[in-house]
């Protein structure tokens, strides 16, 4: 393995560290904020959905990622990927120690383009522009899924669920947003190690190996950081009860697969608070926080100008360095 590999196999860990402590314990605070399902079992449940996901919903957003928006078959490529994940890893740090947390899959996005740029690598604008539409259109669309999703919720189906089984429906929403995590955000980790280890890029092949290492450093990152996020939840862009965890849980999940089928990076978390949005809209707009809802508005339409000029500022410093 060659030494761009071996930093870029040691920034994937990071990378994984960073998605656990940021997507991951997201997740898991938000599906046990109504206690139906423990710490530890949801911890388990989405680390598992981690691990074994390439295996059984295939590695399309992972293909988009390494091969499908900038070619890193190249020598300069796994330099070049190397800079991309590092640039997204500064840029998120940076805003969420400003108090505005933002999206890990945007950041990565931005920072392959901008990576891509600065080594002059092929860029597929078309494909840029089609995960930008769909990176928009998910929060989105989340708002009215979320909102369809809590008034049946409110009616007679509702009742039923009600009547049967809650802790049941709470249960199933969990592990289908799993079950989509897997699909799509979770793809990120399997396109960096590919690129990584010089294994097959298209389609990108997952291994036992890799998915066991990246499983165990999302979960480290889970634990590491689920106290701290767990309150932050809590006060996030609208007060979670059982209604709004299930339409937002269920209504994001059905977003991100479908993205997901088609190959295309969006943001389970973005997807999530578009769908929460709704869900309190639904119940009561007063319920919704539009301070948060503004904050991490902005922190996504920064994340992917920022990464993009950063990554394509320090490829570019590298090469002129190395003439």
């Amino acid at each position: 393995m060659t030494i761009s590999g071996i930093l870029l196999l040691a920034a994937t860990l990071a990378f994984t560290l960073a998605n656990g402590a940021n997507d991951g314990a997201t997740l898991v605070a938000l599906g046990t904020r109504t206690r139906v399902i423990g710490v530890a079992a949801a911890i388990a449940i989405l680390t598992a959905m981690v691990a074994v996901g390439p295996f059984f919903l295939g590695t399309a957003v992972a293909t988009t990622l390494a091969h499908r928006l900038v070619a890193f078959e190249s020598r300069d490529g796994q330099t070049a990927l190397l800079v991309a994940v590092l640039a997204s890893l500064i840029v998120v740090l940076v805003l969420t120690r400003r108090g505005t947390p933002t999206s890990l899959t945007l950041a990565l996005t931005g920072g392959i383009v901008g990576a891509g740029l600065g080594a002059s690598l092929p860029v597929q604008w078309t494909v840029v522009g089609e995960v930008l539409i769909m990176s928009l259109a998910a929060p989105l669309i989340g708002v009215p899924a979320g909102w369809a999703v809590y008034k049946i919720l409110s009616g007679p189906v509702g009742r039923v669920i009600a009547r049967r089984s809650m802790s049941g429906a709470q249960i199933g929403s969990y592990l289908l947003q799993s079950v989509a995590y897997a699909a799509n955000d979770a793809q990120k980790m399997v396109a960096i190690a590919a690129v990584a280890t010089a294994a097959h890029t298209d389609p990108v092949r997952a291994d036992a190996v890799s998915q066991t290492a990246i499983a165990a450093m999302f979960a480290a990152g889970i634990m590491l950081t689920i106290h701290k996020v767990a309150p932050v939840v809590a006060d996030g862009v609208v007060r979670i009860r059982t209604p709004h965890f299930i339409a937002s849980s269920f209504s994001s999940a059905v977003v991100v697969l479908a993205a997901s089928a088609a190959g295309f990076p969006v943001s389970s978390t973005q997807a999530v608070a578009g769908a929460a949005v709704g869900s309190g809209i639904a119940s009561s707009p007063a319920t919704v926080r539009w301070t948060e809802v503004r904050k991490i508005g902005w922190a996504w339409i920064v994340t992917l100008p920022a990464t993009m000029g950063l990554a394509a500022a320090l490829t570019a410093a590298g090469r002129m360095a190395y003439r």
